[in-house]
C-alpha cells in the first residue's frame, strides 16, 4: 500500500466507520459538521475506477472517502445532544486561553500579543482565537495535533514558534552540545502535541522544516520521529 495511504488510514477513520462506531448517520453527521459541533474531516481520498468489457464499453466511476481524526468519536458522543456550538465553542476557547496565557514561553506565540508590561492582550488573543477556530473546523488540528484540543492548539502555536527562533539563530551553523541539548528539549515539547502528518505532507510542514531538517544537519536524526 502507498505510504500515504497507509498513514491516512492507520490514524484516521473513514467516514462509513465513523457512523458505524458512533451510531449515527450521514446526514446526522452531516449536520453537526454544519451546526459547527465537530470538525470537517482531515483527508479526503478519491479513487478513479475505469471498468471495460470485451464488448469494447467503458465506464468511469469516481468514489470520495473521508477520513477524520479519531477524537472526533468521542466528541460526536459529547456533542451530538448540542443543537449549537455555543457551549462547545465556550469550551475549547477557555481551555486554549488558559493554556496560551499561563505558558511561560507565550513570548513566542501569535505575533504582537503582548502589552509593554509583559503580559497577553486579551482582546488581541481573542481575535487569534476566532482564526484558530475557523482552521479546527476546517479539520486542520486534525493533521497535525495529536488530539485536536484547545491546549494542544496553543502549545502547539508556541513550539513552532520557539523552533523558528532556534533556527533563525542556529540553522546554518553546527551546534555546539549546549545548543544540541536545547534543540532535544525542543523537540520532546514539539513532540508532545504535534502529529506526524503524512508522508507527502512531512517535508513542507512545521515538522519537516523546523525540526526534522536541523536536526538531520546536526547528526541527530536519531531524533527524528518515524
Amino acid at each position: 500500500m502507498n505510504k500515504n495511504l497507509k498513514y491516512i488510514k492507520e490514524n484516521f477513520i473513514e467516514l462509513e466507520d465513523l457512523c458505524k462506531a458512533t451510531n449515527i448517520t450521514k446526514q446526522q453527521l452531516q449536520t453537526l459538521t454544519d451546526n459547527e459541533l465537530i470538525p470537517k474531516p482531515s483527508y479526503e481520498i478519491t479513487n478513479n475506477y475505469t471498468i471495460s468489457s470485451p464488448l469494447g464499453d467503458k465506464e468511469t466511476i469516481s468514489e470520495t472517502h473521508k477520513y477524520y481524526h479519531k477524537s472526533i468519536i468521542d466528541l460526536i458522543a459529547k456533542n451530538k445532544g448540542l443543537k449549537n456550538s455555543k457551549d462547545y465553542k465556550k469550551n475549547l476557547k477557555a481551555e486554549f486561553l488558559e493554556t496560551f496565557i499561563n505558558s511561560k514561553d507565550n513570548k513566542y506565540g501569535y505575533d504582537n500579543l503582548l502589552n509593554e508590561d509583559g503580559k497577553v492582550d486579551i482582546d488581541k488573543l481573542n481575535i487569534v482565537f476566532e482564526q484558530e477556530w475557523i482552521h479546527y473546523l476546517n479539520g486542520i488540528y486534525g493533521i497535525c495535533t495529536l488530539n485536536a484540543t484547545g491546549s494542544e492548539i496553543a502549545k502547539k502555536e508556541i513550539a513552532v514558534k520557539k523552533l523558528i527562533n532556534f533556527n533563525q539563530k542556529h540553522e546554518s551553523l553546527i551546534l555546539s552540545d549546549e545548543d544540541k541539548g536545547i534543540l532535544e528539549s525542543l523537540n520532546t515539547q514539539f513532540n508532545e502535541v504535534s502529529s506526524l502528518f503524512a508522508p507527502y505532507q512531512r517535508e513542507s510542514s512545521s515538522r519537516g522544516k523546523y525540526l526534522d531538517r536541523i536536526l538531520k544537519h546536526n547528526s541527530l536524526s536519531a531524533l527524528v520521529k518515524k
